[in-house]
């Protein structure tokens, strides 16, 4: 009996030895798992901050490169609205250019017209119904006279009282003491194409007097072409409208005188009854029915 409790005492000693051995174990790994957990956590926290500060980065680089694409964007545009400036004012710069030289060239075309030299006259159009425009012509004496207008300008309106604007303009050209300038004289030009454009416009409202009046300078030249067959027209009417007048105050006295019989001849067998010899007893007659008359009415 006693030794059944000695071995069981010796067996249960041996298991609490066993079990404090297995807890001790149990224990360190414990522990030890504990600590690797800790280190697992801690890694884990890095490995999210980590994480967080990558996609942070990745957001401020997404946005960097839409920054740069946007820019780069509006660098090309720029570039490109740039060029085309650029290729404007060079095409501005060559039409400006072409331009100027052409102005120079009329200016010098031009001088040589003042000058009374050979110039050219050159036509704008290359087709072959143009070509002919294309030649030397000379203007001799061209612009002799403008000296002459020039002075009989000046001398006529400084007679005229007052200081109306055309006797200031020619006053300034009366003792040039310098030769007149390219510029000058084409003011004179002007000036005299001014005075005669009135005078021909006024000659044609007499000379046609219903007719509308031309809208151009070179229309009232070529009306004034047909100026002296006008005037025979005007003259033509100035004597029928006198005769009508005359013959209708006939008529006021002589109701029965034939008009036609009286301006075919004298009677018969009164030859020598000329007109002529009863001028001077009409003349003054004849001023008095001029004065009547309308001395507008044109019979064509």
């Amino acid at each position: 009996m006693s030794n059944d409790l000695l071995c069981v005492r010796k067996a249960y000693a041996l298991y609490i030895d066993c079990s404090v051995v297995i807890c001790a174990g149990a224990a360190t790994e414990v522990e030890a798992l504990r600590k690797a957990l800790g280190e697992a956590e801690e890694k884990a926290v890095q490995q999210q901050a980590a994480r967080k500060k990558l996609k942070a980065r990745v957001k401020e680089v997404q946005q960097e490169l839409q920054d740069a694409v946007k820019k780069c964007e509006a660098l090309e545009h720029d570039a490109s609205v740039q060029g085309t400036e650029l290729a404007k004012a060079r095409q501005s710069a060559e039409t400006a250019r072409n331009e100027a030289q052409a102005a120079l060239q009329e200016i010098q075309e031009a001088k040589k017209i003042t000058a009374g030299k050979a110039f050219k006259m050159q036509s704008k159009y290359a087709e072959k119904q143009y070509l002919l425009l294309t030649r030397v012509r000379s203007s001799p004496g061209a612009f002799a006279d403008l000296p002459r207008s020039v002075s009989d300008a000046a001398e006529f309106y400084r007679a005229e009282g007052g200081g109306s604007t055309e006797k200031l303009f020619w006053s300034q050209y009366a003792t040039p003491e310098h030769p007149v300038s390219f510029t000058d004289q084409l003011k004179q030009l002007v000036e005299l194409h001014r005075v005669a454009e009135l005078a021909m416009k006024d000659l044609t409202i007499r000379l046609w007097p219903a007719e509308a009046m031309p809208g151009s300078y070179f229309g009232l030249v070529r009306r004034l072409v047909e100026a002296c067959p006008r005037l025979d027209v005007v003259k033509r009417s100035a004597c029928i409208e006198g005769a009508r007048m005359a013959f209708a105050r006939c008529k006021m006295w002589w109701a029965k005188m034939n008009a036609v019989e009286v301006a075919s001849g004298p009677p018969e067998g009164k030859e020598h009854r000329t007109p002529e010899r009863y001028f001077e007893d009409v003349v003054e007659g004849s001023r008095l029915v001029a004065a009547q008359c309308s001395q507008d009415i044109v019979f064509e």
